[in-house]
């Protein structure tokens, strides 16, 4: 993670979880230097004592400052404002007003845990297990991991974005509290998209079944994935429609069955954001899976930073 990082992302506590399933469009932010979105929250991720830049866009230029739980942003330049985190890993939170329309941005900012504090495999109990010394083919995506977000039982169900809870991507290993994970908000974006794409055309999806989401080494290695899964590394999920909760893919299509045209729908939203260059940081991989004996029809979503297909 630099030093500063340009990002603008929103999430909500507890007591905003039901303006969580009204995804209305807030005041437009850049999130990762060059993608500007408007989720009405979101959520930022810093090392302790990190210092950050989040940059806000309105018509009005003008902002207020609503409520921060850990000190006062500076405000800068040119919508910019500048946040240093606190020196204790946890969840604390942010809120922006635009003056002008009353638009707000609702930030959650997870100080992460220092990778740095994993003993032997694991962080405060939950077992991290070991990532590989070695980066892939010097791609920075595959560098160790500087930290966690550390969830428990009082912070599990927050919203991460509109439409997807922190729990959504923990790992299915089996564990006490508190556990830990990595979760990139640039796929958090490319799944709200998606999940805004399929609901233009009348359908009242308020989420995706995030089948796996995060995943330890120690857990990736166990179910026989590969060393450099995305998974691992907290921008990959596996995904698909289920809003009656039977486990079985949703008929998208409309032809009465269940299958995998229902997951080409999906396949194809995903793979159009990837030739849109307005989108360029969101490129990453698409897999389609067969249903079999343990799961249904269902996609995997990354955001490596390169098209891969299979």
């Amino acid at each position: 993670m630099k030093k500063k990082v340009l990002i603008l992302l929103v999430l909500l506590f507890i007591q905003f979880n039901l303006l969580a399933l009204n995804a209305d469009k807030g005041i437009q932010y850049k999130l990762n230097n060059d993608l500007w979105v408007t989720f009405n929250h979101f959520f930022l991720k810093a090392m302790p004592g990190e210092k950050v830049i989040i940059e806000l866009r309105a018509g009005s230029g003008q902002f207020i400052l609503g409520t921060a739980d850990f000190g006062t942003p500076e405000r800068l330049e040119n919508g910019k404002w500048q946040i240093t985190a606190p020196v204790k890993s946890g969840t604390y939170f942010i809120n922006f007003e635009e003056k002008d329309t009353g638009k707000t941005l609702k930030l959650v900012l997870f100080v992460l845990l220092p990778a740095s504090e994993i003993d032997g495999e694991y962080l405060n109990r939950y077992r991290i297990g070991k990532y590989p010394e070695n980066g892939y083919n010097n791609d920075p995506a595959y560098n160790k991991p500087l930290g966690f977000i550390e969830v428990t039982a009082k912070n599990k169900n927050l919203y991460i974005s509109p439409h997807f809870q922190l729990k959504q991507f923990l790992c299915k290993q089996k564990s006490e509290w508190p556990k830990y994970l990595i979760v990139d908000p640039n796929l958090l974006a490319k799944l709200e998209f998606l999940l805004a794409e399929l609901n233009k055309s009348g359908r009242n999806i308020k989420t995706l079944f995030i089948m796996s989401g995060f995943r330890t080494p120690y857990y990736n290695k166990k179910i026989g994935n590969v060393k450099y899964s995305r998974h691992v590394y907290g921008n990959a999920a596996d995904v698909y429609v289920d809003t009656n909760g039977d486990g079985v893919i949703d008929d998208l299509n409309h032809d009465g069955k269940n299958n995998m045209d229902d997951e080409l729908v999906l396949y194809k939203i995903v793979n159009s954001f990837d030739a849109d260059p307005d989108l360029s940081k969101l490129i990453g991989g698409i897999g389609k899976y067969k249903k079999n004996s343990r799961h249904t029809f269902f996609i995997h979503i990354d955001t490596r930073g390169y098209k891969a297909r299979w």
